[in-house]
């Protein structure tokens, strides 16, 4: 099961499709984000953002930080390199 999911640095577009996950470094620790995961929104830190898309293939992302926003319908995630 896959959900739409949108990344963006502030002057880019670095992920816009369908997931079947993002796992990534939150400010309290790893967060894994999956089909119907229940909303939020979190701080992220330093760290490895690791996508899965709907094919099946992983990407190895580091980040220097941002935010997540997870909503019902879809995933957003803003993030600094």
């Amino acid at each position: 099961m896959t959900f739409p999911l949108s990344i963006y640095s502030l002057d880019r577009e670095i992920f816009l499709g369908q997931a079947n996950s993002v796992t990534l470094p939150g400010s309290e620790g790893q967060l894994q984000v999956l089909a119907h995961h229940a909303p939020f929104i979190s701080l992220l830190r330093e760290g490895d953002m690791v996508l899965e898309d709907e094919n099946g293939f992983r990407k190895n992302i580091p980040i220097a930080g941002g935010v997540v926003e997870v909503k019902q319908t879809q995933v957003v995630v803003l993030v600094d390199f």
